[in-house]
This record gives structure tokens, sequence and C-alpha cells, in this order.
């Protein structure tokens, strides 16, 4: 048994999303999160930028003594931690195995459409992945660059449907089932999300999944905490404590939600 606590980072505010699912799935367990506010979006930043930056992320986590880390960023998950696993010990889990799981075992009609940023969707991560578990399964991928920054603003219900319509029109007539949010920012606006696509087609929120890997991990390496009170929770910011604090409160339904400064 361990009783450290579970590391999460990401650019910004959405890897809130995931830790929520983790604090529900394991509410015992303990969480440090760091939020790269400072230089979001990482999807428009170089390979070696993101790299780097997700580097000192995990820097910081690991001085916090986690047991395992979340990359729960999907840029960062797509582009550094194959690389980073090979320098740390810690087992690190993303979100781009999990959500393409899910994807896989969702979709009737075998067509997923992938809403990511720019570089994630240039990686072709969750393409790769499906086919992995479905070659048969094709994906459709579809670069927003322009939905996190708006996120991170809180800028409104109708900024956020505008530039839904204009993201999501080049692929509205298509016959996919299935929509992954690859960005974990997406499901903190997940309902205008389901407002701009058909009724039937099944949105996937990878945070669900990588709630249930991290667990069968911790349960498998014998991870899991002896606490029989609830965790502990720390987040950190290397940006605009004020607004990551009410973005916080949003996504964690929790109005004593409060960030320190990094």
């Amino acid at each position: 048994m361990d009783n450290r606590p579970i590391g999460l980072l990401d650019s910004g505010v959405g890897g809130l999303t995931v830790v929520k699912k983790i604090i529900a799935k394991m509410p015992h367990e303990s969480t440090v999160f760091i939020g790269d506010n400072a230089h979001i979006p990482y999807g428009d930043k170089t390979k070696e930028e993101i790299i780097a930056l997700t580097t000192q992320s995990v820097k910081f986590l690991l001085s916090k003594n986690v047991k395992l880390i979340i990359f729960a960023c999907n840029t960062a998950t797509a582009v550094a931690m194959n690389f980073i696993q090979k320098e740390i010990e810690p087992q690190i889990i993303g979100v781009i195995q999990s959500g393409a799981l899910a994807a896989a075992n969702t979709t009737k009609n075998k067509k997923v459409a992938v809403v990511a940023t720019k570089m994630t969707v240039g990686s072709h991560a969750y393409q790769k992945e499906i086919q992995t578990r479905d070659p048969q399964i094709e994906t459709i991928e579809l670069a927003a660059p322009k939905i996190v920054p708006l996120i991170e603003a809180d800028a409104g219900h109708k900024a956020y449907m505008t530039e839904l319509k204009k993201t999501l029109a080049p692929i509205s007539n298509l016959d996919f089932d299935t929509l992954i949010l690859g960005c974990t920012h997406y499901p903190i606006i997940q309902k205008e999300f389901a407002q701009c696509l058909k009724p039937d087609v099944q949105i996937i929120d990878p945070a669900d999944q990588v709630a249930q890997y991290t667990y069968n991990v911790m349960k498998r390496d014998q991870l899991f905490s002896t606490n029989i009170a609830e965790g502990k929770h720390e987040y950190f910011t290397t940006g605009n404590v004020a607004l990551f604090d009410e973005l916080g409160r949003l996504v964690l339904n929790d109005q004593q939600f409060q960030a320190q400064q990094l």
C-alpha cells in the first residue's frame, strides 16, 4: 500500500476534468495537480517546446513525491509521454489510449470523429491507437485551435456555441456515430458540444476510462492508500490564480477550491 498522492498535469484547467473522475473513483486517494496556464495552449507549440514544458511539470510533481503521474493533457500525451517515461521511474498514464479504447468499444458503424488540438491531430495519435484496437474503424480528425483559449477565458455559452458551430461545420454532415473529446478542456463544455452534434452521436470523455485504468494499475501494483478519510488535494497553476480558481470551482463543483501560484 502507498499513501503518496497521485500526480496529474495539464496545460491548463482542463485536466481538472480528469481530477474530478479520479476523486469520484478513488475518494480516499490524495492528488497533486499542476496546470501550466502561463504557457497555454500547448497545441500550437513545437514538439520540443511541449516536451520541455511537460518535463518541468513532471519535475514539480516528482518533487511532491507522487506515486504515479497522469498526463491529463492530450497534447502532452501525444508528444511527450513516451519520451519522458524513459527518464523517470513512476508510471505515466495518458488520456489518448483510454479515449481510443472507449471509442472503439462504443462505435456501432465503425466511424469515429476526434476533435483535438492541432498538435494532437497532427500526431494522428488517436487514429493510431484506434487502429490497433480495430483496423476497420475509420477515424475522422478535426483540429480546433480556438476552443481551449475560450474555455480558459471563461468566455461563456454564447461564445462557445458560435465557435463550436464554425469548428464542427466541416464534419457536420458526416455519418460518424461517436465523437472523442480529444482535449481535457472540452468536457467543460460537453453540453455545448452535444447541442452542435446529431442527437444519436455518442460523446466520449476519455477521463472516465482514465479513472478506471488508473484504478486497475493501482490495484495491480498495490498502490492504494490506507487512508480511511477522504484524500487531500493540492492544486497549482503557473498562470492567473483568480481565473484558475473560478474555473476550478466550476469544474469540480467545489466552492472551497483554491489553487496555489507557481
